[in-house]
């Protein structure tokens, strides 16, 4: 439960993580001059941009699909890249698209000088977070004194607590660095404050809370003398407010507003440090130990090894399943503190960046990176970090109509591959995959699995406008192919990859990939339910089912592969990172053992990819473990996580892409559930990937969440189930489930609330 190392961190890559949902912040654990680097959700620059959409997109729609349906897939992507990417002021989106899209930034630093050291090897040094209390300290001897810095996220009084304290009396001082503002030091207070040219004003303030020392304030900093310990508070605040359909209303840009905010939360927390770690951590735990996974068979003196060792041993071919263990539990922690009773959720970089203008812009990509982030959520019983996420959903729904009728003429609305906290839903300047306009569909499939883990009506109904909406557009938008004769989309691409078409040309826009075909068959049949459930929208509901039916079925390739375009085109990359035609296998359930065929095209394709160095990034490579999970190889699901731990996991074992993208921890710890316990072919199955290995072969885990509205708890020996118990959630009524393990089935039916144990 925790992560540890014996020196402090050298750079960003190893400092250590702490979060509330929403403000976060990365300790070094320093021994002369100690840094903590802070986030806040919402510190975004940039604004709404009301010219992203592109009208000359509808007026070009047929030329371009004319061409694209005739083959000359090269002039196809010509005319898309000409007629429908996003419009506006933008510059490259390497750092956004400029200053209208903006980025997630950095809030500065805090440096710690402890005085009358230097940069010489301390004694006895370890360097700590705490997984269940969120607690980052780092403890060592120097000149004869014991020091230790800590720093947390509070989860209950909404700020950042850090204590610096020795067992003899030292001194400190305190300044701050900020990029685009100066630094005001007054009254024992460190002040941050900026205002963006039409956008969001930010204000940070670190207030000494306690101290036993002498604090002086001058323009150079705070210093503290003579103290035993200095106790400090930290708040972010920003302007940031979420933008209807119009831009409005319009955040304020006066920094003085945010500054009164964090000055008024600061002088609300008075009590003790440790005091209130203890109660933040009450709130933390009790969302982390949900779930608990134990292997007891790990090998305890890798246990007493620093992280940093552990994961270097991997790195160099050894095995480790206890670091595979911590990383599932990290993967847990970071999802907390990225989406815990937030505005936003978690972005490509969770809320964490060192940068003023980050890589991707921490934006939230929705061909897969934002769906992966919240995987394990259901599985691992969190289901209300979720909230977040189903927020932001409604939030690109409004949107998403604007774009859909000015871009494309269309009703309903749609979303396209990236995404940002002013409303962004138009396509990205870059065709080959900015074009993808499944992405909002494939952001409902989490309000059906909010549905499917809780068994709630009140969640389709809550959301149906949403899922209405976006099958309103693919009515509207879906064509039929004068090839094949089934609806499509056109155009479109197979999430960031490209292909090479019959005439030799490398191309990525084309009519009905696999993956579309299959996220709008997902939110077809949701629709559908919905309207069911909810005994509403029928006349709608049938035309959503004619249309389903209409589309294009999974098909199998000249490899055996599933095919990933509409013909069977060889990639221009083998070893591509996206997989998209296996959608259909994760995280949707419309390839299963009961389609043998399929099943098997999928195992090939998943081969055929890593065969040509496939997997090579984080997130990439944590999909292919829920593959293989799903398929039911336990040892490839193994092999798979030291794989993302050898070559796609920092030393602070945040996920690498390069560079540093959070997918990974969050698809690897969701992959690890799928090991687990699967629920997606309408019965509850235990231990369907468990690996081979004797460290895999006994255990035990509590608190997982299956489809249906169920919580379940089950103990194996040698690898056979001993025993199991199902809870029921309250909105269950009655129904029938059926377990699968050992080989065997039972079919059970729960009362709401009722449990029931087997002992086998």
């Amino acid at each position: 439960m925790e992560l540890f190392y014996k020196k402090p961190a050298k750079d960003w890559c190893e400092a250590l993580p702490i979060g509330n949902g929403r403000i976060g912040a990365m300790f070094y654990g320093g021994t002369h001059i100690d840094t903590i680097q802070f986030n806040e959700e919402s510190l975004w620059d940039g604004r709404f941009d009301e010219l992203a959409p592109n009208p000359e997109c509808r007026e070009h729609l047929n030329e371009i699909r004319e061409t694209i349906f005739a083959g000359d897939y090269a002039k196809g992507s010509e005319l898309t890249q000409k007629y429908m990417i996003c419009r506006g002021d933008g510059s490259h989106f390497g750092n956004g698209f400029g200053y209208n899209y903006g980025s997630l930034q950095t809030a500065g630093e805090l440096y710690a000088e402890l005085v009358g050291t230097d940069d010489s090897v301390p004694k006895d040094y370890k360097r700590t977070l705490l997984l269940d209390s969120g607690l980052a300290s780092a403890e060592y001897t120097k000149n004869g004194i014991i020091y230790k810095n800590s720093v947390f996220a509070s989860f209950d009084s909404n700020v950042i607590m850090i204590r610096y304290s020795a067992n003899k009396p030292f001194s400190v001082n305190f300044t701050y660095k900020h990029a685009y503002t100066d630094t005001v030091y007054s009254d024992q207070k460190i002040i941050i404050k900026k205002a963006f040219e039409k956008s969001i004003a930010f204000a940070l303030v670190i207030k000494i809370n306690s101290c036993d020392g002498s604090v002086i304030t001058d323009e150079n900093g705070i210093h503290v003398t003579d103290a035993r310990y200095v106790d400090l508070i930290c708040d972010i605040r920003t302007t940031y407010i979420r933008p209807d359909e119009n831009g409005l209303p319009l955040p304020s840009n006066d920094p003085e507003i945010p500054l009164r905010w964090c000055l008024d939360n600061i002088q609300k927390v008075h009590d003790p440090f440790y005091w209130k770690n203890e109660q933040s951590g009450k709130i933390l735990s009790k969302m982390l130990y949900r779930t608990k996974l134990v292997l007891p068979a790990s090998d305890p003196e890798l246990e007493k090894l620093p992280t940093d060792e552990r994961l270097e041993r991997v790195k160099n071919g050894e095995t480790d399943d206890g670091l595979i263990l911590l990383h599932f539990t990290f993967g847990k922690y970071l999802l907390i503190s990225s989406s815990y009773n937030c505005k936003l959720p978690a972005n490509l970089q969770g809320i964490w960046t060192k940068d003023y203008a980050t890589v991707w812009s921490a934006d939230y990509h929705i061909n897969i990176n934002l769906q992966m982030n919240y995987w394990l959520a259901e599985t691992c019983s969190m289901p209300e970090l979720t909230k977040p996420l189903i927020d932001y959903i409604r939030f690109l729904s409004v949107h998403g109509r604007r774009t859909a009728k000015i871009q494309y003429g269309a009703s309903g609305w749609v979303a396209h591959t990236v995404t940002n906290p002013w409303g962004f839903t138009a396509p990205g300047e870059g065709a080959s995959w900015g074009s993808f306009m499944c992405a909002g569909a494939w952001c409902c499939h989490h309000i059906r699995e909010r549905y499917n883990f809780s068994n709630d009506i009140e969640i389709l109904r809550d959301n149906y406008d949403i899922l209405r909406g976006a099958a309103e557009f693919f009515l509207d938008f879906l064509v039929t192919d004068p090839n094949s004769g089934y609806l499509v989309t056109c155009p479109s691409n197979s999430p960031e990859n490209t292909f090479i078409d019959k005439n030799g040309n490398k191309s990525s826009i084309c009519s009905g990939p696999t993956m579309d075909n299959s996220i709008i068959r997902d939110l077809f049949d949701t629709t559908i339910l919905a309207s069911e459930k909810l005994g509403i929208d029928q006349e709608f509901a049938e035309k959503v089912r004619e249309a389903m039916n209409k589309l294009p079925p999974l098909r199998i390739g000249k490899y055996g592969q599933i095919m990933e375009w509409n013909e069977d085109f060889d990639e221009a990359e083998p070893g591509h990172r996206h997989i998209s035609q296996l959608y259909a296998l994760h995280p949707s359930a419309q390839i299963t053992s009961k389609t043998p065929e399929l099943f098997e095209a999928a195992r090939v394709t998943i081969e055929r990819r890593l065969s040509h160095g496939g997997g090579h990034t984080g997130w990439s490579r944590a999909w292919v473990t829920a593959f293989f999970a799903r398929l039911g190889y336990g040892s490839r699901c193994r092999d798979s996580l030291h794989a993302l731990l050898a070559k796609s996991t920092l030393p602070n074992m945040f996920d690498n892409h390069p560079p540093f993208q959070i997918d990974g921890n969050f698809g690897g710890s969701a992959a690890v559930a799928e090991m687990l316990i699967q629920s997606q072919n309408g019965k509850i199955t235990l231990l369907p990937a468990l690996p081979e290995a004797e460290t895999w072969q006994t255990g035990s885990f509590s608190g997982f969440s299956a489809r249906g509205g169920y919580t379940v708890d089950c103990s194996w020996k040698n690898g056979k189930v001993t025993e199991f118990t199902v809870k029921a959630g309250e909105k269950v009524g009655n129904s029938m489930v059926e377990i699968d393990f050992n080989g065997e089935s039972v079919r059970i039916c729960l009362a709401p609330g009722s449990k029931i144990s087997f002992a086998v």
